[in-house]
């Protein structure tokens, strides 16, 4: 009895048992089966994140520690991807409402945010933002639109052969290394050169790839219709119109481009008000994954002060996204802003701090309920400049001034003396200055006009502001541009500046500094006049002339009779050896066909010393250049068109008659053409083009000496350049390498990195040979019509001016409507011009469309062909070629320009043009002081600045502010002695206010 009770407890507890766990299997099944949305929601909402803090970005100072690109924190709205991607009580996904609410809060508290969603909509229809990039580019480099990739890379490279910056050697090179090229010139083309495509194109690709649409082609209404279906990955409501509906694309593409990062937040704004802030923390349980957080960004204390040697941010491209994101020992994400010019650029691995983070639990809104752990954010190092910022601000201000008043005349007003002109340069819109220490190298400021502020880009430069910074006319390759930096990116003939490198070549080869010549103020080679600049103004001469007065007064004749070793006034001829490769040797020494040192530090180009075996081939670069342009339809048997290899052989025999030894004569030339075959209507003005323009200018001429010996002709160097030369004379012969940079501090100031310059001694063969050029340089400011401009300075000055004269014709902003304004001056109906150059333009569209085709069945032909590009191709084929050629100014341009020289075919293009005003000559003027013990150089340089006068005010200007001259700094420094006398320790904080840091330094 009592075991059978027994038995019945033992059944009854494993009854319970079985069914207590048949209860828990059950609930198992159902929470991780019919509720497992719930559930995992329910565990994500008590999870533990780890959220990533921003590092600040390492402080730019000056070399006195004077902030110039700091960082502040701003109120951004980020969202996390695994925060809106929660479910409501019937399972449905958040994310889009979330999404769409954020935004329209945004919009409603009028705050900007991120759209960086890739397809929009302008006047109903849709377009791809890579493809309008790519119009852009092409736009504001003067492109046609209807090249490719590789045949836009080679319109840039002929342009730059055309002038004169890249060889025809060089644009044979390999396409990598020829990019470099491009690079080195200042030209970065956003195309991939190992698979011929736009950058864009692949950021395209690549995008409609994440949301795996195979079709390369589609439209970019079908991309945005196939994304934002109720069956695609978003499940966007169809009931929702496309505007909301990209809305929610906004956020989600947003998040959807970190990756495999997805679960760490983006930001979606910055720099939101306390309004729009506390709407979000109200709306708190509505926005789950929306929090406001605090966020470093860049900071730039003094606007565009030093713009060009700080640099400025950019968001991280597609195309680096493989060299940052794999770095180790600082992290990246996609979309982070880095330097992309300047300083900020070049020294971003120093810059970028290491970021840390939180971890933390948050709750079912994603706020943080608990920090659990915390590795705090480490800021990047401090980045010194060697640029004094009092003296940066004396560059740019005084710059500035200058070129008002060279445009407008009036007075220049200074502590030194006001300076009234009388002349003006209308055009004198841009310039450059920079000045450095003599012996170190370092440069102490550098300014370039017009510039600009960086802030416009700490969170992503808008369209508009960018299009603001770009050349106002881009037919005008001397137009002011914002973002060039002309002081070391500016190439410009040197004019008289060059003088002491030829004065210094023929003392080393036996000049002596006294010898005179009786000059007349012209002289002549053939019929061509070579003068003085008095000759050509004022028809007067520099009478007997020595060295020092050369140097004083400019005197070009002495430079050309000491640079041919033979004098051409009929006087005794100079003891020396001399000839234009002993010039060239020595503008080589002097460093003018290298960089200056620094390349790797902000963006420079170089100009180079000219050969005469690069004048030869730039010469039958530009004849082939004219030919292949005038000659196209002229041969009786031939057309470029259809004989296009025929056409090329008769072009290069052409192009050869310039390395020929007896240059061929005009009858000769004729003569020529005819047995090619020219057509006789043609012959005679091709030939008259072909001497006078192009061969009898192929070899190195007594008249290249002279221009040479001047500092005219082929030369041409940036401002950088010129004031290490410069700064050479004033040191004794030694070239140092310039730098911006003075040390780096790491931000537990563990390290420090000082920056030091190379120097080299020229090997010259007597150095007292630079105190000849000194001497004629002092002659300028303390003899010459510029002493009034220093006397008042109080520290003496050595010196020198040139100009140099730019040859051609300013085009226009619009070409097409001058042609039109001017037409009735060529001879030539509107009426039929217009219909011709309609005319000329559809045969061309006609045989690009016919090219296109051909290429199109050469690569059906290939059979590595994949299937897909087949189907494209035979797709393309069938839907009929069309090439349109692109309806802008420069295409309307050219095709009417043609067709009013068709119709009148005695109209040359210096006749065409001939309404259009000339170009201004290039001012300059270097410097440097103490003359007899320098401490500083300094250069000027104001393209289209006329009077080399313009180019001694900030010099003047500069020099007596690194001095401690100007009435403000003798204020400063009284009140500092006043200080000091008092012994009041108080008024320290006042002090350093009006301290002026230079010349405490010296102190």
């Amino acid at each position: 009895m009592e075991e059978n009770k027994k038995n019945d407890r033992f059944i009854i507890m494993k009854n319970i048992i079985l069914v207590v766990f048949v209860i828990i299997l059950l609930r198992i099944v159902y929470m991780t089966t019919f509720k497992y949305e719930h559930y995992k929601e329910l565990a994500e909402n008590k999870t533990y994140k780890e959220l990533p803090v921003k590092a600040a970005r390492g402080e730019i100072r000056d070399k006195f520690g004077r902030l110039l690109a700091g960082n502040k924190n701003l109120f951004t709205v980020q969202v996390s991807g695994d925060g809106i991607n929660r479910t409501d009580s019937d399972g449905k996904s958040m994310a889009n409402d979330i999404s769409l609410k954020i935004i329209k809060l945004l919009e409603e508290n009028n705050e900007e945010y991120i759209d960086e969603f890739p397809i929009y909509t302008e006047n109903g229809k849709y377009y791809y933002t890579f493809d309008k990039n790519i119009r852009e580019y092409k736009k504001n480099n003067g492109i046609p639109d209807e090249l490719n990739a590789k045949e836009s890379f080679y319109y840039l490279v002929d342009k730059l052969v055309d002038e004169g910056l890249l060889s025809q050697e060089e644009k044979k090179l390999d396409s990598s290394k020829l990019q470099s090229k491009l690079n080195e010139n200042g030209y970065y083309p956003p195309i991939l050169v190992k698979k011929w495509i736009f950058t864009e194109e692949k950021n395209k690709n690549d995008w409609l790839g994440r949301y795996k649409i195979d079709d390369l082609n589609v439209s970019a209404k079908k991309a945005f219709e196939q994304i934002r279906t109720e069956d695609a990955i978003y499940k966007i409501d169809s009931r929702l119109s496309d505007a909301d509906a990209r809305k929610i694309l906004v956020v989600r593409d947003l998040i959807k481009s970190q990756g495999y990062s997805q679960y760490n937040p983006v930001t979606i704004a910055k720099d939101i008000s306390e309004s729009t802030i506390a709407q979000i923390e109200e709306s708190a349980i509505d926005l789950p994954g929306v929090s406001v957080s605090i966020e470093p960004v860049r900071y730039y204390p003094n606007g565009s002060l030093a713009s060009h040697v700080i640099g400025y941010m950019g968001k991280m491209s597609s195309t680096q996204e493989d060299s940052y994101l794999s770095k180790t020992e600082k992290k990246y994400s996609k979309g982070d802003m880095i330097g992309t010019a300047g300083i900020e650029s070049s020294y971003e691995g120093k810059l970028k701090g290491t970021d840390g983070y939180k971890k933390v639990q948050v709750d079912a809104l994603g706020r943080v309920t608990k920090e659990l752990e915390v590795s705090e954010p480490k800021s990047g190092e401090t980045v010194y400049l060697s640029i004094d910022k009092d003296l940066q601000e004396v560059a740019e201000s005084s710059l500035k001034r200058t070129l008002e008043v060279a445009r407008s005349g009036g007075t220049f007003e200074s502590d030194f003396g006001n300076k009234t002109v009388s002349g003006t340069a209308p055009n004198a819109k841009s310039g450059a200055v920079m000045a450095i220490d003599v012996k170190t190298g370092d440069v102490l400021a550098t300014a370039s006009y017009p510039d600009f502020d960086p802030s416009k880009f700490v969170t992503g430069i808008s369209y508009e502001d960018y299009q603001a910074l770009q050349p106002e006319n881009k037919n005008d390759l001397l137009a002011p541009s914002s973002l060039l930096n002309l002081s070391t990116q500016g190439v410009f003939q040197p004019g008289s500046t060059f003088k002491m490198i030829t004065g210094m070549a023929a003392l080393e080869n036996g000049l002596d500094p006294n010898y005179t010549i009786s000059d007349p103020g012209v002289v002549y080679l053939g019929n061509r006049p070579f003068g003085d600049y008095v000759w050509h103004k004022f028809k007067k001469n520099h009478g007997s002339t020595n060295l020092y007065k050369a140097i004083q007064e400019s005197c070009n004749i002495y430079f050309y009779t000491i640079a041919t070793g033979k004098n051409w006034t009929g006087g005794k001829n100079p003891s020396e050896s001399m000839s234009a490769d002993k010039i060239l040797e020595y503008a080589k020494l002097f460093g003018l066909n290298e960089r200056t040192g620094l390349s790797n530090e902000i963006e420079e180009r170089a100009g180079s010393v000219p050969s005469k075996e690069q004048k030869l081939i730039t010469t039958q670069a530009t004849l082939r250049n004219y030919l292949s342009k005038e000659m196209q339809n002229v041969f009786t048997d031939i057309t470029k068109a259809k004989n296009p290899e025929k056409y090329n052989e008769r072009i290069e025999e052409i192009v050869s008659w310039a390395a020929e030894d007896k240059t061929p004569g005009r009858v000769e030339a004729m003569e020529r053409l005819t047995k090619l075959k020219v057509k006789e209507n043609k012959v005679e003005s091709l030939a008259d083009n072909i001497v006078f323009s192009y061969l009898n200018f192929a070899k190195w001429s007594t008249a290249d000496t002279f221009n040479l010996a001047i500092g005219q002709g082929e030369n041409a160097y940036t401002p950088a350049q010129m004031v290490r030369y410069a700064a050479s004379i004033a040191n004794g012969g030694n070239l140092v390498d310039l730098s911006v940079i003075d040390r780096s501090i790491s931000n537990d100031y563990s390290s420090v990195d000082i920056d030091t310059n190379s120097s080299k001694k020229i090997p010259f063969k007597n150095n007292d040979n630079l105190k000849h050029l000194v001497e004629g340089m002092k002659r300028v400011t303390t003899v010459s019509g510029s002493k009034t401009l220093f006397a008042n300075l109080g520290v003496t000055v050595a010196a020198k001016t040139g100009t140099a004269e730019k040859s051609g014709k300013i085009p226009t902003a619009n070409e097409y409507e001058y042609l039109l304004k001017n037409i009735s001056a060529y001879g030539v109906s509107v009426n039929d011009a217009k219909k011709l150059a309609g005319s000329l333009k559809k045969e061309k569209e006609a045989k690009l469309t016919k090219e296109k085709e051909e290429e199109i069945k050469d690569q059906l032909k290939s059979k590595d062909l994949k299937e897909e590009e087949r189907k494209k191709l035979e797709e393309e084929l069938k839907e009929g070629v069309s090439v349109k050629l692109e309806d802008s100014d420069k295409v309307n341009a050219t095709y009417l320009r043609k067709a009013i020289k068709e119709l009148n075919p005695k109209l040359s293009d210096d006749k065409i043009d001939q309404y259009k005003s000339n170009y201004g000559s290039f001012a300059w003027s270097v410097a440097f002081a103490p003359a007899d013990n320098p401490e500083i150089a300094v250069v000027a340089m104001i393209p289209q600045g006329e009077e080399s006068s313009f180019a001694l005010l900030p010099v003047r200007e500069m020099i007596g502010k690194y001095f401690g001259l100007t009435k403000d700094d003798t204020k400063s420094k009284n009140k500092e002695e006043s200080n000091q006398n008092e012994g009041s320790d108080s008024s320290t904080s006042k002090e350093n206010k009006g301290i002026n840091f230079t010349s405490q330094i010296k102190k």
